[in-house]
């Protein structure tokens, strides 16, 4: 079996989608905190339990996939390490 070693560039546009995901769910863990406060305040938290439980479901899966691409992407840049 061979192992395919991406280019430096293209580990680099990785590493820049990843961050760009990050950036999208903390806008929407934003809004989400936006949304629990407004319940709180308007809607007697009704629906804080609901919301706090999608919060934390896009909190660990924002983690899970940080913490994977972060460690795909140091095995790769160490495999070009490796490669030179």
């Amino acid at each position: 079996m061979s192992t395919i070693v991406r280019t430096t560039d293209a580990i680099a546009d990785e590493a820049i989608c990843t961050i760009a995901f990050g950036q999208e769910h903390s806008t929407w863990l934003s809004a989400l905190m936006t949304a629990i406060r407004l319940d709180a305040e308007h809607n007697q938290g009704r629906c804080v339990a609901d919301l706090a439980t999608l919060g934390h479901y896009l909190a660990s899966d924002c983690a899970n996939y940080l913490d994977t691409q972060s460690s795909d992407l140091r095995r790769e840049l160490d495999a070009q390490e490796v490669a030179k």
